[in-house]
């Protein structure tokens, strides 16, 4: 009877070990669950449109060529002589412009799906003689578009990433508070 219950505590372990995932946060507006192993680098990159620079946070798996690729645009417009949060569709229309940049794409539908201020697209690309697969999405919101790049050498590893980012969600205004009176999770 000992055994048996020895067992299933380690039954018990291993499972909910397995479903463990780890929150990392970009850039304190965002956060985004992936299993705990995953870790993180950030990179300066030139922005597609006007060649400006900005920072892109990158996830990845160590030993593996998958990596998810995160950075998110304010985008305003001028109203009257001000500026004001740029609306949904002039948002999708900067994505749109970023993808313009990318030969050979197609629209990339999530099976069972359907969201308006969601939108994502497939294509290859190679590096380092590697031939990549990649979907880059965007998600659109008043005044932002949240991009997000997902890549591999296996197509199937990234479609089974895609369901991470579900898991994206905007930073509870709780938790900036804790961040300004704590720097350690930096």
């Amino acid at each position: 009877m000992q055994i048996l219950l020895l067992i299933f505590k380690l039954l018990g372990f291993f499972i909910n070990h397995a479903s463990e995932k780890k929150k990392f946060y970009i850039d304190d507006k965002w956060t985004i669950e992936l299993p705990p192993d995953w870790e993180r680098i950030f990179l300066e990159i030139e922005l597609e449109l006007d060649n400006s620079p900005i920072f892109e946070t990158i996830f990845f798996k160590p030993g593996s060529d998958l990596s998810i690729g995160v950075y998110y645009l304010n985008l305003l417009k001028d109203d009257n002589y001000r500026d004001v949060e740029a609306d949904i569709p002039d948002v999708i229309a900067v994505f749109e412009e970023i993808m313009d940049k990318i030969e050979d794409k197609k629209e990339y539908k999530i099976p069972n799906y359907k969201n308006s201020k969601f939108k994502a697209y497939e294509y290859t690309y190679y590096e380092n003689d590697k031939k990549f697969y990649a979907i880059k999405t965007g998600f659109f919101m008043k005044g932002c578009l949240l991009r997000v790049n997902i890549a591999s050498t296996i197509k199937k590893e990234v479609e089974k990433a895609m369901y991470y980012l579900f898991s994206i969600k905007q930073v509870d205004l709780k938790d900036i508070t804790y961040f300004d009176k704590d720097d350690s999770y930096k």
